[in-house]
Order: C-alpha cells, then structure tokens, then sequence
C-alpha cells in the first residue's frame, strides 16, 4: 500500500518532532536503541507489528495542523539484526520463517530495511561470524534475498543504530508529508 499525503500549512519541521517510533513486542537485545531514544527523548511504543522490529506512526495534532493520526506501519518497516551470525541463522535454520515476514511487507508493498549490527560485506567475504554458513553461500543468499524481496541492507555500528533507525524513519515521513 502506498501512501502520499498532501498537509497544506502543516509545519513539517515541528511534526517531524513529533513521530513515534513503534517498536515490536518481540524485538530483543535492543536496550542500546532504547536507551538512545530516551537519551534523546525520542517517543516511542512498544506494539506487536506484522513484520519488521520499527516503525513510524504520527498522533494527530491540530496544534501544527495534522488533523488525524498516520500509522505507517505497513508502509515502512525495519528490521534489525544483531549481527552476521542472526542474519545467518535466518538465511539457513530460519529461513521459511523469515521468507514469510518479508513477503507479508512485499505484498504490503512496504518499504523495507535490514539493519544488521557491527557487520559489513567485509566480514561476509572473511567469514567473521560463527556459524558454518560457506562465505560465498552466505553473501549470494543476502543478495539474492535482498533482490527478491526489495529491501535495502544497511550495516551499521551497534552505537549508531538507535539514530539510524530514527533517521530512516524520519526522513521517509518527510518524503512523505512534502510531497
């Protein structure tokens, strides 16, 4: 489902303050996202979501002139890996169960990310992680994945998740309401 919205005389800068980053009930060994939203008074809920560990959601707000509440929860998702060694497990053990996620965000058409955790395609290529997966398997399922599903893998250090997961989010309501 996509999703356009025009706001005439919405201040898109204040609202943007104003998101709701809705965390998945099930996401795990997230404390360092956590504690970076509260550190940066980032709001945020915790809701089961269909697929993906965030979103976004706008409550409305006469006051800067949204006049109802934006979910977006199945237009943008994203979900987060801890590392080469969770992505490898979903990619082998996991796979169906994970396959299943992403194809309820493609029927959805959502727009999704990947965010795997103090990695890089560096460490795929040297095989830095623990499992048994073969090295050149590993990376050409991630892509082959990646394509088959239209997501965008992103790596990124473990600190500098919380803001990136804002950003992301963030800059896609913005495309969003400047339409």
């Amino acid at each position: 489902m996509k999703v356009s919205i025009a706001l005439r005389g919405v201040d898109i800068k204040k609202l943007l303050k104003h998101i709701v980053i809705i965390v998945d009930t099930r996401e795990q060994q997230n404390k360092h996202i956590l504690d970076y939203f509260d550190k940066e008074k980032i709001k945020y809920e915790k809701k089961a979501l269909d697929y993906g560990d965030y979103s976004v959601k706008i409550y409305k707000n006469e006051e800067l002139g949204l006049p109802f509440d934006i979910t977006l929860e199945h237009t943008i998702c994203i979900e987060r890996k801890n590392g080469l060694t969770e992505i490898s497990n979903n990619l082998t053990h996991k796979r169906a169960e994970f396959e299943v996620e992403f194809e309820k965000a493609r029927r959805d058409r959502a727009k999704m990310y990947l965010l795997i955790e103090n990695a890089s395609w560096n460490d795929i290529w040297n095989k830095d992680y623990q499992t048994m997966f073969n090295a050149n398997s590993f990376y050409n399922s991630l892509l082959s994945f990646r394509d088959r599903h239209n997501f965008n893998v992103d790596f990124i250090k473990k600190e500098d998740a919380g803001l990136h997961i804002h950003k992301i989010l963030a800059m896609y309501v913005r495309k969003l309401l400047v339409k």
